[in-house]
């Protein structure tokens, strides 16, 4: 019968593989505690790809919008196919996975740069 994980559990490291790779190794270390690590990586990373993306959007409207194409009204009248669709879901995957892999990271009580309490 498989141990159900607690508190202390993931305080002191003893999580399984499944739940991710570790930490021990790979990751900023911000503060004390992985899970605000985690949440800062990801804001990190969403902010760094919100801005990425408002910037080509931008520079694209400019372009478009020199050549006399009504973006705005091209983009709201504009209906996708299937394989769009399907193409769009695979980058918002990628987009998902760079944005929130960083929760994927679990501790292993070998933390650089972090007090571990010992075990009780």
């Amino acid at each position: 019968m498989a141990k159900e994980l607690n508190q202390a559990d993931l305080i002191h490291g003893d999580v399984p593989e499944v739940f991710g790779e570790a930490i021990g190794g790979k990751g900023t270390v911000y503060f004390e505690n992985v899970v605000i690590d985690n949440l800062i990586d990801a804001v990190l990373e969403l902010s760094a790809a919100a801005w990425a993306h408002h910037d080509r959007v931008l520079v694209l409207e400019k372009v478009l919008e020199a050549k006399g194409i009504a973006v705005s009204d091209e983009i709201e009248a504009h209906l996708p196919d299937d394989a769009e669709i399907a193409a769009r879901a695979a980058e918002r995957d990628a987009y998902v996975q760079r944005i929130f892999g960083s929760f994927l990271r679990r501790p292993t009580g070998d933390l650089p740069g972090r007090d571990v309490m010992d075990k009780e």
